[in-house]
């Protein structure tokens, strides 16, 4: 696991996880209290599998209610047809945690993922403190979040799947996300590649972008125990 807090690095191997999965899938969710302090905003990522989503992996494995306002198709500030953009996701209000992620969608579309210097220079300047994306974060903090924690994209399936194109351009993001991260009380970064990726094709759905059923087990199991470990009364 990797777990970007000011100053510490942490890594644990996939396999380490592989053993909560699973339980993770299928499994009935906990008798949790009805006012959820953990409130998720994103895109397709967050949203893939239904009840076997990320968010729902997450909400059983800390044995809590997750309140889901992620959409697919999503982006970062700007509003689609289809769904609304992360930012206008969010609700305001007293949480504990906000999990957020974004920006495939913004690069695939905007630029799609070729010559994006510019695109990505706007979601998130080169030291981390500026853009679109430390503005988000501002915005979540300023709007009731006590924590942020920011997920990463996963790898590439390095089968030609749609989004592979992506691959170089949200790696450029996820380590400038984790300068964020490092630089701001209460924000904290976890990376998905280390748990999914080229080595791992069987975590991928047939449409070879979202995680299946199981990938968002990994990923989901992933998330909570970086949550578990920043705040351990969970």
């Amino acid at each position: 696991m990797q777990i970007t807090v000011p100053g510490q690095t942490r890594r644990r191997p996939v396999w380490a996880l592989l053993g909560v999965v699973a339980l993770m899938l299928g499994a009935a969710p906990e008798a949790v209290a009805a006012d959820p302090k953990i409130q998720v905003v994103g895109d397709s990522v967050m949203t893939w599998n239904g009840r076997n989503a990320i968010p729902e992996v997450i909400a059983r494995a800390l044995g809590e209610p997750v309140d889901n306002n992620a959409r697919a198709g999503a982006r970062l500030t700007r509003s689609s047809l289809i769904a609304r953009s992360v930012e206008a996701q969010f609700r305001r209000g007293s949480w504990d945690w906000v999990i957020v992620n974004g920006g495939a969608n913004d690069l695939n579309r905007n630029c799609g993922c070729n010559r994006c210097d510019a695109e990505i220079a706007a979601m998130i300047s080169a030291d981390g403190q500026r853009g679109t994306w430390p503005d988000l974060v501002a915005g979540l903090r300023a709007g009731g979040a006590e924590r942020v924690m920011i997920v990463g994209y996963y790898g590439p399936t390095g089968r030609g799947g749609r989004t592979d194109r992506c691959a170089d351009e949200l790696a450029i993001v996820d380590a400038r996300l984790s300068q964020l991260a490092a630089a701001r009380e209460g924000v904290f970064f976890v990376d998905a590649d280390p748990v999914m990726g080229p080595r791992t094709p069987e975590l991928f759905s047939s449409d070879l972008i979202h995680p299946n059923a199981r990938g968002s087990a990994v990923i989901g199991a992933h998330v909570a125990e970086a949550l578990s470990r920043i705040d351990p009364a969970r």
